[in-house]
């Protein structure tokens, strides 16, 4: 026996390992219980089971790994696995193995007498799990002053997504957010944005989180009630259309109130504030139907017969549809609780009107007015018995998770603080076997990173003003969102290292992932900020520049004040569709006049804001160095208009009629389009400024007779960007008609004309009664009863030889006369039998011309640069009196 021990057959490790991969998703799982199949592997805790992600096999291969052990803790096959969990030699494991699964023929191993197989020796226990360390936050009411502005940043959801944002507020208090995004498909999901305090550290941020309870009410007037009747309403944006209906027909009568959360959620809510209130319910007309049964549900072949099912079952009645019920249950606890006079308003029946009809849509698709609405509040019916299945204010509070639009719950808010870049990393070294500052940093792990990383997402965006990569949130290493500086990259490359211990990356691979991430973000600030601006439809864009000038409304002169009256209106439309269409049409620009001091500066750069405005001087026709100096800007200011004086005419008219300005940026690659999205301020103290009698129309002069009113213009320019957006949208006009330029800026234009001396003697001559005997034939035949004239003829009466004439010269007549109404013809008759007819300028009807008497205090004194005359007097009060006055 002893000799035959020694001679056993070698144990065939290749065989019996592949017999084990058969079996090996069922093996796995018996030698480490506790873990979890994903695909093709198994990953658990470490040898002794248990769930976590440290060790893990491969059930294809066989191949395995326990990342928390040392470089021993690894293997091919399953055998060798079978040896580190029971700490065997792999001929030990191997024995063991085909015994106890019955693989002896396939391993080569004799078998044991009996047939039976020794036993494992017992498997070593299973840690207990670590228990996750949860982070608990509460809400922070009212928000603290020192709190930053919300960025509405979340990790899912882009921020061009928002539909719409409530801001809660009572009086000056803001108490958080609800916000409406628009998802992938179609559908809408709500989320409050609370400011909250961690109980762990102490530490404060603005968070994708519901109040606690008990949570505030919703005023779209900001205020509570105080006296006046309130109109409970479900849902943010319909109580802020039914508000501003009933502002304007009913003002200081109703306060319309809703509730965070939905119809499931307002037991959660702070009714207090609604104590002794007249309350008027305006519940959701549903048109839900009963819901078949698990029976009924597994009778269906497929999803359309299901459909077909649910949409055959009866409606459910009026008390138990969700919209009803929850206001029946809100009226019942006011009146109870709180000694409300409650009502209900007599919506239709279920199935009447569309599904979740509402008083938004009363108001906008079916058209009802104010007084509809008021006449329908007239139709109150006191509160109906409730019947048993009625909501009660003393029902059990409902889960966090049913709430139909108060976000989502505590554990998936905590969720949204994992670091789902640590994540990846941690990914990436387990597939890799390797730890984290060993994996090679390129560019796609640091677009992860500004994709995932809590403290980056979020942060790159590309500028559609600037036309560059920007900043919506701050870095890490700010304090503020700003345009991209030359050391942002170099500081992500360095953060990231600090950050998560990855290897430095370069400076190549660090700023095309910013160019990647930022093109997949655009957004626009000052366009954002005023599509943010909501109107409060107090007119003030045709008043605003004269308040601002200080000057008295009922005192100026009928077409002065209609002058600066379109001027305000149109600059500011203007200033707008720039921004909502770039490169529209609108080369006007406002050149404002007067002594220095007067703040003329100041005006354009408070009403865009100070990063939104420049002065930065360049000259008219310098190619690309204008242009960028016009981009990334929303206002700019030729100061002193001295860009004009070093420019002829035809530069002038091109640079403000350009509407795309192409040219390559000086770190760009491409020339591209720039679309103008900026309009042109000029200041000058001189009083006649404007040297091309065709190119005119452009320039909208006003004087400035006293310091500007800043602070009125500073407090009230979101108003009046705000009326001049809703009046763009509506289609109102940018600019002046013909006939209002005819009118009112013609006038204004002509007195800004610095006459020439060929003017001034082309005046002469052809508005004099007639010439002195002493002239020469070639001007004394010119006089205001001159019928035609050739330019020949007037250069020569010029004193200059008509065949040395130099285009200038002729160019400044041909201006003349048809500034002046003479019109391009050929001469009546030939000046001899046979001869020819020449061109020339045939006199207008009304010569000389009219001079329209001045309107006494017009725009700007008349005189040189240095007699400026006597402004005229202002009001009492220059500013109007009270703070939005006149409006």
């Amino acid at each position: 026996m002893a000799d035959q021990s020694k001679k056993l057959p070698d144990i065939n490790f290749g065989a019996l390992g592949r017999a084990l991969l058969a079996r090996a998703a069922d093996l796995v799982a018996q030698w480490l219980p506790g873990g979890t199949r994903k695909g093709d592997e198994y990953v658990c805790g470490s040898l002794a089971g248990g769930s976590g992600n440290s060790c893990s096999v491969n059930l294809t291969t066989g191949a395995w790994a326990d990342f928390a052990g040392d470089d021993r803790d690894r293997g091919g096959d399953l055998i060798s696995l079978y040896a580190a969990i029971h700490m065997l030699d792999n001929g030990q494991a191997a024995l063991q193995l085909a015994r106890s699964e019955g693989l002896e023929d396939v391993a080569g191993i004799v078998a044991r007498r009996g047939g039976e197989a020794p036993p494992p020796p017992p498997r070593p226990p299973a840690p207990a799990p670590r228990p996750k360390e949860s982070e608990k936050w509460t809400t922070v009411i009212p928000v603290p002053a020192v709190a930053p502005q919300p960025t509405f940043w979340h990790y899912e959801r882009k921020v061009e997504d928002i539909i719409h944002k409530a801001a809660y507020y009572v009086g000056e208090h803001l108490l958080g957010f609800v916000v409406r995004f628009r998802t992938s498909g179609g559908g809408k999901e709500t989320l409050p944005y609370t400011w909250c305090t961690s109980s762990r550290d102490g530490g404060s941020k603005w968070h994708w989180r519901q109040w606690d309870v008990p949570r505030p009410l919703y005023y779209p007037g900001r205020q509570h009630p105080e006296g006046r009747t309130v109109i409970l309403v479900e849902g943010e944006i319909k109580a802020e259309v039914l508000q501003a209906l009933l502002d304007r027909h009913a003002p200081g009568v109703y306060c319309v109130v809703s509730w965070p959360g939905g119809s499931k959620a307002w037991k959660k809510a702070s009714w207090v504030y609604l104590k002794g209130c007249t309350v008027v319910l305006w519940p959701d007309c549903d048109a839900k139907r009963e819901l078949p049964t698990p029976k009924e549900r597994q009778a269906c072949a497929d999803d359309a017969a299901l459909e077909e099912l649910k949409a055959s079952k009866p409606l459910l009645p009026a008390r138990k549809q969700p919209g009803m019920s929850a206001m029946l249950g809100i009226g019942v606890h006011l009146r109870d609780a709180h000694q409300a006079a409650v009502s209900i308003l007599p919506i239709p029946e279920p199935g009447e009107v569309e599904d979740g009809w509402d008083c938004r849509d009363a108001i906008e698709v079916d058209g009802w007015d104010g007084t509809r609405v008021l006449e329908f509040f007239a139709r109150a019916q006191p509160l109906p018995d409730l019947v048993d299945d009625t909501p009660s204010p003393t029902s059990p509070p409902i889960d966090e998770k049913a709430s139909a639009s108060g976000g989502r719950d505590e554990e998936a808010a905590e969720d949204q603080g994992e670091d789902a870049f640590q994540g990846y990393l941690d990914f990436i070294c387990k597939q890799a076997k390797c730890k984290t500052w060993e994996l090679g940093v390129n560019r796609h792990m640091v677009i992860a990173a500004l994709r995932k990383a809590p403290a980056l997402a979020g942060v790159v965006g590309y500028d559609d003003l600037r036309s560059t990569p920007s900043t919506q949130r701050p870095w890490p290493w700010r304090q503020d969102a700003a345009p991209m500086t030359d050391a942002d990259d170099l500081r992500l490359g360095d953060w990231l290292t600090q950050k998560y211990r990855i290897k430095a990356a370069s400076r190549g691979a660090l700023s095309e992932a910013i160019e990647t991430v930022a093109d997949e973000n655009h957004f626009h600030p000052f366009r954002d900020w005023v599509q943010t601006q909501k109107w409060d439809e107090k007119p003030r864009t045709r008043k605003w520049l004269i308040h601002v000038l200080g000057r008295d409304v009922a005192a100026l002169p009928e077409r002065e004040r209609i002058y600066l009256e379109m001027v305000g209106h149109f600059i500011l439309l203007g200033h707008v569709a720039r921004v909502m269409r770039p490169g529209c049409k609108f080369d006007y620009s406002i050149v404002l006049e007067g002594k220095t001091g007067m703040g003329k500066s100041t005006l354009p750069e408070t009403l865009v804001g100070e990063a939104f405005f420049s002065d930065t001087h360049f000259d008219i026709g310098a190619g690309k160095d204008g242009f960028e100096q016009l981009s990334g800007i929303i206002a700019y200011e030729l100061s002193e208009m001295t860009a004009f004086r070093r420019a002829d005419s035809e530069s002038v008219k091109q640079f403000f009629s350009t509407r795309k300005d192409r040219y390559r940026g000086a770190y760009g690659r491409y020339v591209t389009d720039h679309p103008r999205q900026c309009v042109i301020w000029c200041t000058t103290n001189k009083r006649q400024y404007l040297y091309d009698l065709t190119g005119n129309r452009r320039f909208w002069p006003v004087w400035v007779y006293q310091p500007l009113n800043i602070e009125w213009l500073r407090k009230w320019r979101g108003q009046l960007f705000a009326e001049a957006l809703v009046m763009l949208q509506a289609g109102e006009r940018i600019f002046p008609t013909h006939e209002e330029e005819r009118l009112y800026f013609k006038p204004e234009q002509e007195k800004r004309l610095v006459e020439t001396s060929v003017q001034s003697k082309l005046y002469d001559l052809l508005t004099r009664e007639g010439a002195a005997r002493t002239e020469g034939r070639l001007t004394s035949e010119l006089s205001q009863h001159t019928t035609f004239v050739t330019i020949a003829q007037m250069t020569a009466a010029l004193g200059a030889d008509p065949a040395k004439s130099t285009a200038l010269l002729e160019t400044q007549i041909r201006d003349w006369l048809v500034e002046n109404g003479w019109q391009r013809a050929r001469a009546g008759k030939p000046a001899v039998p046979g001869g020819s007819r020449p061109w020339g300028y045939a006199r207008p009807e009304v010569w000389p011309p009219v001079d329209e008497d001045e309107e006494s205090g017009g725009n700007g004194p008349s005189g040189n640069d240095d007699e400026r005359g006597d402004p005229p007097a202002p009001a009492d009060d220059p500013y109007g009196g009270r703070d939005d006055a006149p409006f």
